[in-house]
């Protein structure tokens, strides 16, 4: 028996990410990567450790990063969105990452990176958060209230555009302790 499975809450470290730490979490969290796309990751991550319009979240664990989620400030709509949609998306940040490392996954690590996202867009003063996603539609939907908004085909893909827009006053009293390094 996995005794890890006997505690379903990994009690981790949340960080925004800062230029000083995205060697280190590059090196934690792009094992599993196609190495076609190793460079683009790392590209990935130290945009979103620098630009003011946009952030990386990082999950650390034992002095190990093991999860990281990145979300911008106002991203283009993807190609033959309705234009009520487009509008609607405009006012709202955009998630561009998530990802757990798998020997990690079902422990809270993921929940913790969507809340900072929520809790990040809420004091950019958007007005909720969107993303596209092939698989974890229901994912969202079950744990964060996210709803479908819309559909989009990509080379022959069905992917879902999720929502979750944010009530007047977001409370942020249950969200995580996000850790500013500088």
């Amino acid at each position: 028996m996995n005794f890890d499975q006997l505690n379903p809450r990994l009690s981790c470290l949340f960080l925004e990410g800062t230029p000083e730490i995205v060697t280190q979490a590059f090196h934690d969290l792009n094992r599993d990567m196609n190495s076609k796309f190793v460079h683009v990751f790392l590209d990935k991550l130290e945009r979103y450790a620098t630009k003011p319009d946009r952030a990386l979240f990082l999950a650390r664990y034992q002095e190990r990063f093991i999860g990281f989620a990145c979300i911008i400030n106002y991203s283009p709509p993807p190609e033959n969105v309705a234009k009520t949609s487009i509008e609607l998306l405009k006012t709202f940040a955009c998630s561009t990452g998530l990802m757990v490392l798998p020997e990690f996954r079902r422990q809270g690590v993921a929940s913790g990176l969507v809340r900072c996202w929520e809790k990040w867009a809420a004091e950019k003063s958007r007005n909720g958060v969107w993303l596209v996603t092939r698989k974890m539609a229901q994912w969202y939907w079950y744990h964060f209230h996210y709803s479908v908004h819309g559909i989009v085909t990509s080379k022959g893909t069905k992917k879902n555009i999720l929502i979750k827009g944010f009530p007047k006053k977001f409370h942020t009293e249950t969200e995580p302790n996000i850790l500013h390094i500088a």
